[in-house]
């Protein structure tokens, strides 16, 4: 049971460290978005922007929910 433990504890650390730098690379993602709204050509831009800034916020909830539940 105690090696079981340790196991799922590193694994858990993985992932935690995993999802650090998803979160980094989302965050790069986000902030890009906000620097190029305005400033579009296309309207597909226009439209990848809109989506991005609506579900950019529930993406980041989820990350938080899943950092909790790894702890």
């Amino acid at each position: 049971m105690a090696n079981a433990t340790k196991l799922l504890a590193h694994k858990a650390e993985k992932l935690r460290d995993r999802l650090k730098i998803a979160q980094g690379e989302l965050n790069k993602i986000a902030s890009t978005g906000e620097k190029m709204d305005g400033n579009t050509s296309m309207n597909e831009e226009e439209e990848f922007l809109d989506a991005l800034k609506e579900e950019m916020p529930e993406v980041f909830k989820n990350i938080e929910s899943n950092f909790h539940q790894l702890e």
